[in-house]
């Protein structure tokens, strides 16, 4: 195989950060533009409005119906074992910690972070138990996938994701993607629910109510209570930086913290803040965290002009621990601290020096410890994801060739227009030593966007400084990488083919936001794919979208170069973008697949799918699916699919 190197590996990075810098730089002026009170409540009810329409979720806000699964008895407060239900047959396991004392008391709906352990996490039981004995009544509920809601317990395939949270969240994720739903909404109304049960009790008095969570717990605490007006204080640790640093420093997030569209809208975490202010909020971060607390105090800094336009700049604060990511005994003291300036509990503020952690055993809900082993006949989410996608495909109608072309290029945002891309010649790669054999790959770098480039290498037997009008060329989208893959095509020798490196693949894979050196591992949770992708999506794009954008830019280059006849194939990822682009370009005569996938219905029916959500469509499952797009091309032109695959080749 030969080897061509990612020359523009760091390509996707810096247009990433260029974007979303170009981005605060109008927020942040926008910001500083504001002046009276009035102005800065117009900003509040503005990003409020934006934030509740990207975390859509059911309108419910009854008591939850629950189950009672026993107690656990503390001399100076009670735990007991709640089971209840944020939707239909949809579980959720949690623990309440009561105080002793009579009357009413303060309470804290209290998130966890991406412990496998979920509820039982020694952090999160210690900030629990001590809230409890300063006289709160604290909600602690398992998030799915964490603790005793495991989703893939005991299923096909189930083993390469289970017991390894962030693994079973993407893979929801992107299957709730494709039904154009948000995994982020799903956790966010979980916890919604569990404010309604918590508000339900007598013991809890609804003027004092807190949120709080570390980590994945902490994004989740600056999502919530953006959501909901009842909460009257919030303690985000571990999370709240600013995207533009986690970009930077190439951090990338779980799928629940990808909320699509939302840097399309203007928004930033600030704005988070911002949704329900100036209610009290303390901002937790660590010295040593990879959420930046660079960025934490930069946020802070923002949004206060905000809170002091309001009158309430004091409400806003912000603390710093000392050491590394976690709910250190530091953060959760500044909690309590903040907290009982506002809620004024019973207690002392402190940590009590006498906490005792129990086991999970003794916190759990149910006897085998996962809530699908001890009710088989409830619902997990891949159950609810499946019935969706079932209803969607019973809803769809027959669309038109141009219904069907609008609401494709509609969730894919491309333009009307293609313009003919900048073009650059770059050196020529010759495939052999030999000079009666110098077969070379002729360069083509195509500047689609400013900085951010594309290749066409075109196979032939001689260089080519000018791309030459030729009667037939077929270009190639490739798995991964356009040269190697192109040369080793079972095809005529007489016919010419160009290699195209879209975005992400080739000699513009990315040499960073990855676990190491090798780009071919496209499909791995966390990396570079994932991560490009989802950056896309909270510019309110996709992967798909841009790949078949270059891929329309490089068809619209030959054909201004004198090409005249034109054809696409595609393998593996090359196959969706080569799919779109067939449809969609009246220039592209015909079209052959190779390793193409079956359907988007499939992978959703599956329990684990491999292929990465960068192929996948947002909401394509709303109006179509693969073979309707298959039959759309086939009508127009011919297609061959040289093979269908159920899952993608992990490299060639």
């Amino acid at each position: 195989m030969l080897d061509f190197r990612s020359i523009y590996g760091g390509m996707l990075q810096a247009h990433t950060v260029s974007s979303i810098r170009e981005l605060n730089a109008a927020r942040a002026a926008r910001i500083d533009a504001l002046k009276t009170k009035e102005e800065a409540q117009g900003y509040v009810e503005e990003v409020r409005g934006k934030i509740a329409k990207i975390f859509a979720m059911p309108s419910d806000r009854s008591v939850p119906e629950c189950e009672f699964a026993g107690t656990v008895e503390h001399d100076r407060f009670r735990i007991e074992k709640i089971i209840y239900y944020s939707r239909e047959k949809f579980p959720v396991t949690a623990n309440l910690y009561l105080p002793r004392s009579a009357g009413k008391h303060p309470a804290v709906l209290l998130l966890c972070g991406h412990g496998q352990e979920g509820k039982a996490t020694d952090t999160y039981q210690a900030a629990a138990q001590n809230l409890a004995l300063q006289g709160y009544v604290v909600l602690v509920p398992d998030p799915a996938g964490q603790g005793e809601r495991w989703q893939f317990v005991n299923v096909p395939g189930g083993a390469d994701v289970h017991g390894r949270c962030t693994w079973e969240h993407s893979m929801m994720g992107k299957q709730l993607r494709l039904c154009g739903d948000y995994f982020g909404a799903w956790r966010a109304y979980d916890a919604l629910r569990g404010l309604d049960l918590l508000l339900s009790r007598p013991e809890v008095d609804p003027a004092r109510v807190g949120i709080t969570g570390n980590s994945g717990g902490g994004t989740m605490t600056t999502f919530v209570q953006a959501l909901d007006p009842r909460f009257t204080m919030a303690a985000p640790s571990c999370y709240v930086t600013s995207w533009q640093r986690n970009w930077e420093n190439e951090i990338a997030a779980d799928a629940e913290q990808i909320p699509p569209g939302i840097l399309a809208a203007g928004c930033e975490m600030g704005d988070f803040l911002l949704a329900y202010a100036p209610r009290p909020i303390l901002l937790l971060g660590q010295k040593n965290d990879f959420f930046d607390a660079r960025g934490l105090k930069e946020t802070w800094e923002q949004a206060r002009k905000v809170y002091k336009l309001l009158g309430a700049e004091e409400n806003l604060q912000y603390f710093i621990g000392p050491t590394n990511h976690g709910y250190s005994v530091e953060n959760r003291e500044a909690m309590y601290r903040f907290f009982a300036s506002y809620a004024r509990p019973e207690g002392t503020p402190a940590e009590d020096p006498g906490t005792e952690l129990l086991s999970e055993k003794e916190l759990s809900c149910t006897e085998t410890g996962q809530i699908m082993t001890s009710r088989p006949e409830l619902s997990t989410i891949h159950d609810l994801i499946v019935r969706k996608a079932a209803e969607l495909k019973a809803a769809r109608r027959p669309l038109s060739p141009a219904e069907l072309k609008a609401r494709l290029r509609q969730a894919l945002r491309i333009p009307a227009e293609i313009p003919v891309p900048y073009a650059r010649i770059l050196r020529p790669v010759y495939l052999s030593a030999i000079p009666a054999e110098r077969a070379c790959l002729s360069r083509f770098g195509l500047e689609g966007e400013p900085g951010l480039f594309t290749t066409l290498k075109l196979d032939a037997r001689s260089a080519f400084m000018h791309f030459p009008a030729l009667e037939k060329l077929n270009i190639y989208l490739p798995h991964l990488d356009a040269g190697s893959e192109v040369v080793q095509l079972d095809r005529d020798p007489e016919e010419l083919y160009a290699g195209f490196d879209y975005r992400g693949t080739g000699e513009s894979a990315p040499l960073t936001g990855t676990w190491g050196p090798d780009f071919r591992k496209f499909n791995m949770t966390h990396n570079h794919e994932y991560h490009f992708d989802s950056v896309a999506l909270m510019f309110g794009s996709s992967m798909i979208g841009l790949r078949t954008l270059d891929t329309l830019r490089a068809v619209a280059f030959v054909k201004s170069s004198g090409v005249k006849h034109l054809h696409l194939a595609g393998r593996g990822l090359g196959a969706f973008p080569a799919l779109m682009a067939a449809l969609l370009a009246d220039e592209v005569e015909s079209l052959t697949l190779y390793d193409a996938p079956e359907s988007y219905e499939s992978m959703v029916q599956k329990y684990v799918t491999h292929w990465p959500q960068s192929c996948m469509i947002p909401g394509a499952l709303e109006f179509t699916d693969l073979p309707e797009l298959y039959a759309a091309v086939k009508a127009e032109k011919p297609l061959d699919i040289v093979n269908f695959v159920r899952e993608p080749l992990p490299q060639l």
